[in-house]
């Protein structure tokens, strides 16, 4: 972090594309004039949905968020667009449909059994398991008896540490979880007390499920089918547990089908709390609440508000499908988008089709990224705002503890812990870099707007127009109604956990309650039929290998790629098994060619002894465009060049097939050691 701080290639001042199609260093106060004048006038000519905002991971603090939120609904423009729609929709979706327990699950609360899709938690560092030390904690579960079941075409670092690691062929994910899911309720594992009570289409889940023949997923997955059935026991017999999917199953097709499987395979084995449990982590940034061993009925989940112009898509429960924005920008008529306001994220980088989201940004009338550098989609900007970096800001551990609500189980803290912390450095000396949230309240203010928000206890706050309020004001106001005050916190410097005093357990049923939880969606039944194993799967001679992605340490999602700290990956390697370099007649540091259907980049080829035959496996986020692609040993390589967001897309969320993907490979150029 301090390298990239104060490396060369960080921005420290806002910047302004001149006619010439240079950067010109520009005040931050007349960046803002200029691009108020430039969204009025936009606005009054095309409407407020001619204007987009679009939020990517790397947001810089609590703030920024609700303040962009803010912006778009005093501008009125439902054009919101987030990082969540290009990596795991699907979960908010499925959850949407399944309904909610009005209790924690049961999660890191003494779990006997763990089972993880696709997703690798000492790399990821977010989600699987608890924030803190996840590897200490797994360890102490190991040590207590917990099984731990991990699926995943590679010997990930979590999978060397599995009970059981079942390694499929990329794409199988759903047939594996349908195929456990028939083996429980065949075999009477499930927690048919809770079933009975709170959860209504059982029985069509288990009609759903019956075609779904242990020996010939195991056969067209590429595994054991005693370990399948052994992985459906475990788990069924554990009593306490909980599974999560990670981007890898969701990238490679019907995400909200395999979350919802996994959501109904979670809850036939009644893994959420019940009434007299006592709950571990009730939230401290977070309003004080009730929980009951209740259900909600299901909640719209897709096809409600806004709908995109594009292949029926809409708003859903993970916002607006961020798949769509590039065509958005592209598709001309009424309610096409003309700016965008781009902040903590990369677009260029992270999107499907680079080259078509290169053409949206060179279209727009006006583009503003909010970036530290110039990364991808920085350099097609018309501005761009030098923000201050995460150590340069006040901080806390709400978007932490909020993960858990918005991800389901395997999110978050495992008990009740808080940490607030002033700034710990002071920006570069002669910069002008400023907080990401001042960009949407400068704007407000000059276009004559009012922004609102919502506070922890759910409270509706105007801000104050005429004064800008200080970072400490505004997260003082955005923390009313917690369970613990803001000033509580700031007393412990270093953090430190805040249990419910007396201790919380979940409350009774309310009597007449008839809320259930529902594992029976038409949606996701008729489209598990499609997946149901018939006859052997032709082999692909054409793109017989299957490009699947990966997490790379000291590397952020898109973010920070292009300008990494010494030491640390420039590029991310196409990694290949050992069988399949031999095969190929490669050596490491060769360059090959990797050709989709849809497209061809160069990339730098690794060895990966623990990956599956058959498979390259990549990193999201690196490369240029087009032009760069001599400096593929410097800077990587695009791997949205290879998708397509057409070709294949969730029908809910609209997330292309963007793992899983065939394709070919052939070298290029040998690396001379």
């Amino acid at each position: 972090m301090p390298e990239i701080i104060n490396g060369p290639n960080r921005l420290l001042r806002s910047l302004k594309r001149n006619p010439a199609g240079h950067y010109e260093p520009i005040p931050f106060g007349r960046a803002l004039d200029e691009i108020a004048r430039r969204l009025q006038a936009i606005c009054e000519e095309h409407g407020p949905r001619s204007i987009a905002t679009y939020y990517g991971t790397q947001m810089q603090n609590i703030p920024a968020g609700p303040l962009m939120k803010a912006f778009a609904n005093a501008l009125g423009t439902p054009m919101n667009f987030g990082a969540l729609s290009v990596d795991k929709p699907g979960r908010p979706i499925a959850w949407a449909m399944l309904g909610r327990w009005m209790a924690p699950p049961q999660g890191f609360s003494d779990p006997r059994v763990i089972m993880m899709l696709g997703i690798n938690p000492f790399v990821n560092g977010n989600g699987g398991l608890p924030n803190g030390h996840p590897a200490n904690w797994l360890n102490e579960r190991l040590r207590s008896g917990t099984e731990l079941i991990v699926i995943d075409p590679r010997r990930s670092d979590v999978a060397k540490r599995a009970t059981l690691h079942l390694q499929p062929r990329p794409g199988h994910d759903i047939p594996i979880v349908a195929a456990m899911i028939k083996v429980i309720l065949q075999e009477g594992l499930y927690d048919k007390r809770f079933t009975d009570e709170d959860v209504r289409n059982v029985d069509e889940l288990a009609a759903a499920v019956r075609p779904f023949d242990v020996g010939t997923v195991a056969a067209h997955a590429g595994i054991s089918a005693h370990d399948l059935v052994r992985a459906a026991r475990i788990f069924g017999h554990a009593g306490r547990g909980y599974a999560v999917a990670g981007t890898g199953p969701h990238f490679a097709g019907h995400g909200t089908l395999l979350e919802y499987l996994t959501l109904c395979l979670d809850t036939i084995c009644g893994h959420w709390l019940k009434a007299g449990e006592t709950i571990d982590h009730l939230g401290v940034l977070t309003a004080a609440k009730i929980p009951r061993a209740q259900a909600a009925d299901p909640a719209p989940a897709y096809g409600y508000g806004e709908p995109s112009r594009l292949r029926g898509l809409g708003l859903t429960s993970a916002g607006m499908p961020s798949a769509t924005l590039a065509e958005e920008i592209l598709l001309d008529g009424p309610g096409r988008v003309r700016a965008l306001l781009s902040c903590g994220g990369n677009p260029v980088a992270a999107f499907p089709d680079q080259l078509q989201t290169i053409d949206a940004m060179r279209n727009l009338d006006l583009l503003v990224q909010i970036d530290p550098f110039l990364s991808q989609t920085a350099v097609w900007a018309d501005y761009v705002i030098a923000p201050r970096m995460s150590p340069e800001m006040a901080g806390h551990t709400l978007k932490i503890e909020g993960s858990s609500s918005i991800y389901a189980t395997g999110y978050g803290f495992p008990a009740d812990y808080a940490q607030y912390s002033d700034p710990i450095v002071e920006p570069p000396a002669g910069s002008e870099v400023v907080e990401d949230w001042e960009v949407f309240y400068g704007l407000a203010r000059r276009m004559g707007l009012s922004l609102t928000v919502t506070t922890a206890g759910g409270e509706k706050v105007a801000l104050d127009m005429q004064r800008t309020p200080t970072p400490d004001e505004l997260v003082t106001t955005l923390s009313q109604g917690s369970r613990v005050t803001l000033e509580e916190l700031k007393r412990h410097p270093h953090g430190a956990f805040f249990p419910a005093d007396p201790p919380v357990v979940v409350e009774p049923k309310e009597p007449g309650w008839t809320g259930r939880l529902d594992v029976g969606n038409l949606d996701m039944l008729r489209d598990l039929a499609a997946h149901a194993p018939t006859s052997d799967e032709p082999a692909d001679t054409t793109y017989p290998f299957r490009l699947i992605n990966r997490r790379l340490m000291h590397v952020v999602n898109s973010s920070y790629n292009a300008h990494c700290a010494d030491g640390y990956p420039p590029v991310n390697s196409a990694f290949l098994s050992a069988n399949d370099f031999a095969a190929l007649d490669l050596a490491k540091g060769d360059e090959v060619a990797i050709e989709s259907a849809h497209g061809v980049i160069r990339a730098i080829v690794d060895v990966d002894r623990d990956l599956r035959e058959g498979t390259v496996s990549m990193a999201f986020g690196f490369g240029g465009t087009p032009l760069d692609d001599a400096r593929v040993r410097e800077i990587g390589s695009s791997v949205a060049r290879l998708l397509s967001t057409t070709d294949f897309f969730d029908p809910y969320s609209g997330q292309p097939l963007m793992s899983n993907v065939p394709i070919r490979i052939r070298a290029v150029e040998k690396h001379s050691s």
